[in-house]
């Protein structure tokens, strides 16, 4: 088959690659319908993380809408020509962790996640034309009719995450709401934000193509640099945010988070934190009574139920992130602009 193959900082090469194959009687393989790139790619893509890839082997991505094509024998909800999607970390919903709801540190997997490399499972990504899904019954989803292949790809990780973030974020009536991070899960959050009590929502973010998508989405954008902390307290009369939502997934992100949010407030982070010894000021999350709620390694599984119900419910229509829509032989050219932000660049669907 093939796939998508890291070779090194932004080398993804379209190439031939073994089949995969039934190697466990739980196993499950399935055929890509459409996959995407998430912004938590990123790390590999750019290089960021050598010590978690094997150049040359490593196949990459997470998000998938796909159909079932062979079953093993121990599996027992699935069969040939089922139309699925699965979380990002494979789970075997039975263990301890799955269930008390961490479904991403599954015991059994050992956290394994899908195209993450040799750190996470060694498994093979969705940016391929097909995939093996070992544990099925504990975490393969059925997509149902009312969903489409295009919006399928988001319950894998974007839309959980948001629904994740949003929740943790508490948001009450009357709130003001400091979105960082306009990129497509930022946007999806800010989606469900306006479907919340919160009165105002503040979007930051360096980008300018991504503050204006927030804008038309009825958020006020505030540039992030230099001058953010002032302009965020100008707008709350000297107060700071009631409740940060953080979809960067950068050091510097969360110390702008402890500047900006009120005595009292949250910060809910769904970014996807690498960094072990960026210096956060413990000053201030402590002294401002600070509630931090992480969830960047987020247990999608469990998020997976309501977002899809937001999209059957009509809540949103998450394809309206998708600003690029690819083949397999163009993905590479789409990841690079993905990576350097150009100007337009949102989502991107890649159909094998």
């Amino acid at each position: 088959m093939r796939a998508a193959v890291y070779h090194g900082p932004k080398d993804i090469r379209i190439q031939e690659v073994d089949d995969p194959r039934i190697e466990e009687p739980t196993d499950v393989i399935v055929e890509t319908i459409t996959a995407s790139m998430c912004g938590s790619d990123l790390y590999l893509y750019q290089g960021e993380v050598e010590e978690m890839v094997a150049p040359g082997r490593t196949t990459l991505g997470h998000e998938i809408c796909a159909r079932v094509v062979e079953v093993g024998p121990q599996v027992s909800r699935f069969k040939v020509g089922d139309r699925v999607t699965f979380p990002y970390s494979v789970s075997c919903g039975k263990c301890v962790a799955c269930e008390q709801g961490q479904t991403a540190h599954c015991e059994t997997s050992g956290k394994a996640i899908y195209g993450f490399g040799v750190a996470f499972g060694d498994l093979g990504g969705s940016q391929a034309e097909m995939v093996r899904v070992p544990l099925a019954d504990g975490h393969l989803v059925h997509v149902p009719d009312s969903i489409s292949d295009e919006a399928a790809i988001f319950l894998s990780c974007n839309l959980p995450a948001a629904v994740i973030a949003v929740d943790a974020a508490d948001v009450r009536a009357g709130d003001t709401v400091a979105l960082i991070g306009c990129g497509p899960t930022g946007l999806l959050a800010q989606r469900l934000l306006n479907h919340s009590p919160a009165a105002r929502v503040l979007a930051i973010d360096p980008v300018e193509y991504r503050r204006q998508a927030a804008a038309e989405l009825g958020a006020t954008p505030l540039d992030n640099d230099e001058n953010t902390v002032e302009a965020v307290m100008d707008a709350t009369g000297g107060r700071g945010v009631d409740t940060v939502v953080e979809f960067v997934g950068r050091g510097p992100a969360l110390s702008l988070a402890a500047a900006i949010t009120r005595p009292g407030g949250i910060i809910s982070g769904g970014g996807v934190y690498l960094e072990q010894d960026h210096p956060t000021s413990l000053f201030d999350l402590f002294f401002k009574n600070l509630q931090l709620r992480l969830n960047g390694f987020a247990n999608a599984a469990m998020g997976l139920p309501r977002a899809r119900q937001a999209i059957e419910g009509g809540l949103l229509d998450p394809t309206e992130v998708i600003s690029h829509r690819v083949s397999l032989d163009e993905f590479p050219d789409a990841a690079r602009a993905f990576s350097e932000r150009t100007p337009g660049t949102h989502k991107l669907l890649i159909t094998p």
